[in-house]
């Protein structure tokens, strides 16, 4: 099978998908061919370089406005368990 037919068969595939689930995997991994992966989320989602850097950004941001939770804070969370 050539190149082509590769990439009709793979299109007529993706046509037919409903499982979103599924779409959101194929499109994480498009995202690691396409670009240089620095990071995965928690649940496993990559993350590229701009990606990163506007995440950075917005937790200085949050950090800056004090939005955020001490690790004092979150040591009382866990003693309340």
């Amino acid at each position: 099978m050539d190149i082509a037919a590769k990439k009709l068969e793979l299109m007529d595939w993706l046509l037919k998908l409903k499982d979103e689930t599924k779409i959101k995997k194929i499109l994480a991994f498009k995202t690691i061919l396409d670009n240089d992966t620095v990071i995965h989320t928690a649940k496993g989602y990559p993350v590229d370089k701009e990606e990163y850097i506007q995440m950075v950004k917005e937790a200085d941001e949050r950090i800056s406005l004090g939005n955020f939770t001490t690790i004092e804070e979150l040591e009382n969370e866990i003693e309340n368990w």
